[in-house]
């Protein structure tokens, strides 16, 4: 840890944690910017015009959370989880579809391989716009209705897939690389502030 003092109102403390370089900068009273800077593009800053002590202070008083949702300010703390979001579209078909798995074996084997063909392309394109978009046709086309044998329970089964109007309830997010490096970093960083 290396201190500089500027004038009497500034004080520039310079650390560096594995490959990442932070900067720590009191601009006088409660008042203080951290600066994060590494060679792999996380690159971060944030002002703060009232924390009640100092830089260091404030920083080790704060939890990783809130010191990763600052610093990220408009980035998206969370992204999409195509693992998670056809966990819920299965359960939904499962519990609110009443489509039990051992009615219409032959639908629901082919539905099952194009289930598993969506889900595949989703994990790859990695993108919630992709599966709201792709929705509807594996949902509405895609599906082999016709494979139920009994008219009125193709018809049935049909309108309750049909009926699905809202993809948007399925999708499931997880902590963004950028979040979970910045909660790293930040536990790290309280460790080498609380050093005497």
């Amino acid at each position: 840890m290396e201190t500089v003092t500027a004038n009497n109102a500034t004080e520039l403390v310079r650390l560096k944690i594995d490959e990442t370089e932070i900067f720590l900068e009191e601009l006088g009273e409660n008042k203080g910017k951290i600066i994060i800077a590494n060679p792999y593009g996380h690159n971060y800053s944030m002002y703060w015009g009232s924390m009640g002590g100092t830089l260091k202070e404030f920083i080790v008083s704060i939890s990783s959370d809130y010191f990763s949702d600052k610093l990220l300010g408009h980035i998206s703390r969370e992204v999409f989880c195509a693992k998670g979001t056809f966990r819920n579209v299965r359960k939904f078909i499962r519990e609110e579809l009443c489509l039990p798995w051992y009615k219409h074996m032959e639908f629901q084997k082919d539905f099952r391989e194009k289930l598993k063909q969506f889900e595949e392309n989703c994990i790859e394109i990695n993108s919630e716009q992709y599966f709201v978009d792709q929705f509807n046709y594996y949902f509405s086309t895609a599906p082999n209705f016709h494979l139920i044998e009994d008219r009125w329970q193709m018809q049935d089964v049909e309108s309750g897939f049909s009926n699905i109007s809202e993809p948007w309830h399925f999708i499931a997010t997880k902590e963004s690389d950028q979040t979970k490096w910045l909660k790293n970093l930040h536990k790290k960083l309280n460790k080498e502030l609380k050093k005497p």
